[in-house]
């Protein structure tokens, strides 16, 4: 009898177990669609305001430069306000769409053959120039000339605009920033310093995270989404590289290195 009771016991506990295990799998489909849902929404809203700003941004520097005629001092002001925020909202909508693209898995690295100074950090230096002007800060490339190595211009140069960008963003006014390399036959380490507030021990781990956001920046009312860094991190970590940040006596040390393979 007993025996048979315990068999009974354990077929019961089975089922049990056995329907619990079907409740779940059907929530973890519903996440799963739920989630892809999402980030099809995220993709494609991102997607279409990339194109609508892409325009407006283009009209906005037009009408600010005086391409249409001449405008005053006022009108400037206003358009100076206009192009800045501007700007956020096309780096905010990159960085949406880059986390669409690496939470659905379709980030691929393409690689080619490249020089990282010359094919890709040239090229953000001069678009963030005008940015780093408005605040004074003087940028100094020390990256040598004519390092090669294989991986995805078009990513890296996402990883040189976000690394430069969060530089002059948090840099101190009248500050500097600073592009170092250091090679080896196999490996090359980028340097980016900036002169701003060094990053407490404590925050290291958060920075790279998705959505993060320091005390220190909300203290300073600094806009951000907290996607560039974690975005970084993904392109760098696929090309094979790492990334850090070192605190200085007088702000902080972006560092990440790449496998060259060449």
């Amino acid at each position: 009898m007993e025996s048979i009771k315990l068999y009974e016991a354990f077929n019961d506990m089975a089922d049990r177990i056995g329907a619990k295990r079907k409740r779940l799998e059907e929530s973890n489909e519903k996440l799963t669609e739920l989630n892809k849902s999402y980030l099809d929404l995220i993709g494609f809203v991102a997607h279409e305001l990339k194109g609508i700003l892409a325009s407006t941004i283009l009209n906005a520097y037009t009408v600010r430069d005086g391409f249409l005629g001449m405008i005053n001092f006022k009108q400037r002001k206003a358009l100076d306000s206009i192009t800045r925020n501007l700007d956020y909202l096309e780096a905010t909508v990159k960085n949406f769409l880059n986390l669409s693209r690496i939470e659905k898995g379709e980030i691929k690295i393409s690689k080619t053959e490249l020089l990282l100074k010359e094919d890709v950090f040239s090229t953000s230096i001069e678009a963030f120039t005008k940015q780093a002007n408005e605040k004074c800060i003087e940028i100094e490339d020390n990256i040598k000339p004519g390092l090669k190595l294989k991986g995805d211009p078009d990513l890296l140069t996402i990883v040189a605009n976000n690394l430069i960008g969060n530089a002059i963003k948090y840099g101190s006014k009248d500050g500097k920033i600073v592009l170092n390399s250091n090679a080896t036959e196999s490996k090359i380490e980028i340097e980016i310093y900036n002169d701003g507030i060094p990053i407490k021990e404590e925050e290291k781990g958060k920075l790279f995270k998705k959505f993060s956001r320091l005390e220190s920046q909300q203290k300073r009312k600094v806009r951000g989404t907290g996607l560039g860094l974690f975005v970084t991190r993904d392109i760098v970590e696929k090309h094979g590289g790492t990334i850090r940040v070192e605190a200085r006596e007088k702000g902080n040390s972006f560092i990440f290195n790449l496998e060259r393979g060449c």
